[in-house]
């Protein structure tokens, strides 16, 4: 499992930005339907053949963070 600290805090811009970079960046990605909590706080989950991705922009501890199967350093510099 990887884990990437994104941004020290929630940012919905980045957000978005990191997700369309992983669509690009990863064949054959598929997106399922974010979660979102009530404080605002937001899950997207990827599927691919090599594994899972799950970003969490999450406002409850105010951080931008990835737990990825795949490794995806040349994807997120």
């Amino acid at each position: 499992m990887f884990k990437y600290r994104i941004h020290k805090e929630a940012d919905n811009v980045k957000f978005k930005e990191t997700c369309e970079k992983l669509i690009r960046g990863v064949d054959n990605l598929t997106p399922e339907e974010p979660l979102i909590d009530v404080d605002g706080t937001i899950i997207q989950k990827f599927t691919c053949w090599e594994g899972n991705i799950t970003i969490f922009n999450d406002y409850e501890i105010d951080a931008f963070y990835i737990d990825s199967d795949i490794n995806l350093d040349d994807i997120l510099k």
